[in-house]
């Protein structure tokens, strides 16, 4: 009885000790048309659904950029995230609330409701919002409705973590065993899956500039594409999909890219490029973008990722875990003690 107890305490400390399922999402990028870590410039065009900058967002050639175009989220909603400072210029953000952790310099705005600035807020036209809070100084008409606070509300994103844990799984589903066939047919790509959860294609990215990519897999599984190699280019070409499957069950995962360019190409899926440098020029991403940054005159429409990516094995437990395996020690240690009658005498040191 004894020895059937011992071994059950041993093997939930071995399961303890593997660490805890979980399922593999886009963690806090889940929900962001736009995802960058660092800076962003696009400019000229605009973002349907949300977005979030960790550093500056500052549309290049001082254009501007509009936000949230297609959604009508109410002010308890964040749909712009700027870890830096935000510049724009007669441009609109359409929904929600913004959240700059710098300064907000934007020329005759228009904003659905309210904007918390962690510096000060700069407006040299006129323009119309809900209102603005601001911890540094107000520079803007007095028309405005504004407020000085002492400091903005808890961050909604830690990037520094984002980016760790989406870089991560970029690794994690490079790593995957890909069970999708893969054929070329002069410039033409067919990519064929059957597996009714998770199909999973691997690419080289020399020479898949200007192609078309046909993609074939069963309705409501998910699709990855691990597309290989250091700099990216699409320039024209299309992504088509057929069997059932959209592209918001699509991604396309670049981990190795600190490169990647899509030219005048409308692009279907999602993308997850952690360590790239995104440039766009015109066309448009029916997806999400996850980049480190992203400049260019690209249109992003809100087809937000709704795949399931699966399950993984965490390499080190949660702090539940170790509760538990620290519970299981004892238990264990306890069971020995009885086993072996209580303390036994030290043992003298070996003479030598």
């Amino acid at each position: 009885m004894k020895s059937n107890r011992l071994s059950g305490v041993i093997l939930l400390l071995g399961f303890a000790a593997a660490g805890q399922a979980g399922t593999l999402t886009l963690g806090a990028a889940v929900g962001f048309n736009v995802f960058v870590f660092s800076d962003f410039s696009g400019s000229g065009t605009d973002a349907q659904g949300k977005m979030a900058v960790g550093g500056n967002f500052a549309p290049a050639g001082g254009g501007g950029f509009t936000i949230a175009s297609g959604l009508s989220d109410p002010k308890t909603a964040y749909d712009l995230v700027v870890g830096g400072n935000f510049t724009d210029s007669g441009y609109t953000m359409n929904s929600g609330s913004a959240y700059v952790a710098g300064n907000m310099t934007w020329t005759s705005p228009t904003i659905a409701h309210n904007a918390y600035v962690g510096g000060s807020f700069t407006d040299t036209g006129g323009g119309s919002v809900g209102g603005i809070s601001y911890v540094g100084a107000y520079n803007g008409p007095s028309g405005l409705k504004h407020s000085h606070i002492k400091s903005l509300p808890k961050a909604p994103i830690d990037f520094a973590s984002a980016q760790t844990s989406l870089t991560s799984l970029s690794s994690s589903l490079a790593g995957d065993a890909a069970n999708g066939t893969v054929n070329l047919s002069y410039s033409t790509y067919t990519l064929t899956g059957t597996d009714a959860n998770l199909n999973v294609f691997d690419m080289a990215g020399a020479g898949i500039s200007g192609t078309t990519i046909n993609i074939s897999a069963p309705s409501g599984s998910t699709v990855v594409v691990n597309v290989s190699g250091s700099s990216v280019s699409f320039n024209g070409g299309s992504i088509n999909y057929s069997g059932g499957i959209t592209q918001n069950n699509v991604i396309f995962n670049f981990d190795t890219a600190s490169a990647l360019t899509l030219n005048s190409i409308g692009f279907n899926g999602s993308i997850l490029a952690p360590n790239a440098n995104f440039t766009g020029v015109y066309g448009d991403i029916d997806g999400q973008l996850i980049a480190d940054t992203a400049t260019g005159t690209t249109e992003f429409h809100n087809v937000l990722f709704t795949g399931n990516l699966g399950n993984i094995v965490s390499a080190t437990p949660e702090p539940g875990t170790w509760a538990s395996l620290g519970a299981g020690c004892l238990l264990f240690a306890g069971l020995l003690f009885k086993r072996r009658g209580g303390i036994a005498a030290p043992r003298k040191p070996l003479l030598t």
